[in-house]
């Protein structure tokens, strides 16, 4: 089951990114807008990274550790440096 919500997150993750990534390269949109949608692109590379580092059987260290990772990123003030995801 962890799986499959994990898979769906991913999706989600992936059409938000293409979403964002065209909204950075969209002439018609004025600077501020664009630089949002990047801002936002790195937010969801970073949830991506931290996807793809779980595993099925996590701890609940482990699954509490993700989510404080995700929480930072949603939360997170924009122009700040990215945050940097690592494997647990």
């Amino acid at each position: 089951m962890l799986e499959r919500h994990i898979a769906s997150l991913r999706a989600q993750a992936l059409a938000v990114l293409a979403a964002n990534q065209a909204r950075a390269a969209d002439q018609s949109l004025g600077i501020s807008d664009r630089k949002v949608a990047t801002l936002n692109i790195d937010e969801v590379q970073a949830m991506l990274a931290i996807l793809d580092c779980m595993k099925s059987n996590l701890r609940p260290k482990e699954a509490r550790q993700i989510a404080a990772r995700i929480r930072t990123i949603l939360e997170g003030a924009h122009g700040k440096a990215p945050v940097r995801v690592a494997c647990l």
